[in-house]
């Protein structure tokens, strides 16, 4: 299976170590990561409830340092671990889904309803040649929410159910196990990863003088942050400007009432994003309702 993002490093970058020993919430790198698996789990929820045309809900649950063999142990047996080589590197990475979590997954794939099973089992064959196609799915979204840190594809090396018989790459190395919940049919489930400390370990800066530099990073700042909020919802407001009343004549007001507006049928109005004027523009008709064509979009 691969799956490729691509991204490559500007001309007259260099790469600069990211400190990942702390676990501290509040260091740039938590924030960075946090944000990245956040963003990937909105992801993953979409895809999958397309892939799948169920509602399967995903929601980031936590970072922290272990070791790979530490991660491998600590799953249970029956699982679900798939190893994954990240091309163009030699590194490895795991991939855990809960027993009961893949099979609701697969009888979703199968048109069920993805109820839980009574008590977690092996798959068989064929069920694990259906997860791979569902884990196409998983991993997808996450290479695209990695193109923010280096360009990967996801090469399956192995899989099982029993996690003592995938090879465990190197049980000392340093791993950072990445947690979500999965919400299937009323059930929650787990799943992980553990990916190389090293493979976070670095990050594009620019190799230009120091306030050029600092420039480039606010602008990659605004952009990775951009694409991050892009399922976000903003609050459109349309504003006429209307005429300065006494508080005498308000309360005078009476239902039926018209009240003259100070301004002209031609003049532009403003929008309002989120309290902040944003664009100007004029008000159309569109069928049975009226719509704002914009003019003018100010930038901070």
């Amino acid at each position: 299976m691969n799956l490729r993002s691509a991204v490559t490093a500007p001309a007259g970058q260099v790469l600069r170590p990211l400190d990942l020993s702390s676990q501290e919430t509040a260091t740039p790198q938590f924030r960075m990561l946090q944000s990245i698996h956040e963003a990937y789990a909105r992801s993953l929820s979409n895809a999958l409830s397309t892939f799948l045309e169920a509602e399967v809900q995903a929601k980031f649950a936590g970072i922290r340092v272990t070791t790979a063999g530490e991660f491998q142990k600590a799953i249970p047996n029956p699982g679900c671990l798939i190893q994954l080589r990240l091309h163009p590197g030699s590194e490895t990475m795991m991939l855990h889904l809960e027993s009961a979590t893949a099979l609701a997954l697969l009888d979703l794939f199968l048109g069920g309803t993805g109820e839980p099973v009574p008590q977690p089992r092996e798959l068989t064959e064929i069920e694990w040649s259906l997860l791979e196609e569902v884990s196409r799915t998983i991993l997808r979204p996450l290479g695209e929410s990695w193109q923010l840190i280096k360009p990967v594809e996801f090469v399956v090396e192995g899989m099982g159910s029993d996690p003592g018989l995938v090879a465990c790459p190197e049980p000392t190395r340093s791993d950072l196990r990445i947690s979500f919940e999965m919400q299937i049919a009323g059930q929650v489930g787990q799943l992980e990863f553990a990916v190389p400390s090293s493979f976070f370990a670095s990050v594009i800066t620019a190799s230009l003088p120091q306030e050029t530099a600092k420039d480039v990073a606010s602008q990659a700042d605004v952009e990775r942050n951009a694409r991050l909020l892009e399922d976000a919802e903003v609050e459109l407001e349309v504003r006429l400007e209307g005429p300065r009343l006494s508080f005498r004549d308000f309360m005078a007001l009476q239902q039926g009432q018209v009240v003259k507006l100070d301004h002209g049928l031609h003049v532009t109005v403003r929008a309002v994003v989120n309290g902040d004027s944003s664009l100007t523009g004029h008000i159309l008709s569109a069928g049975q309702k009226r719509a704002f064509q914009v003019e003018e979009i100010f930038s901070n």
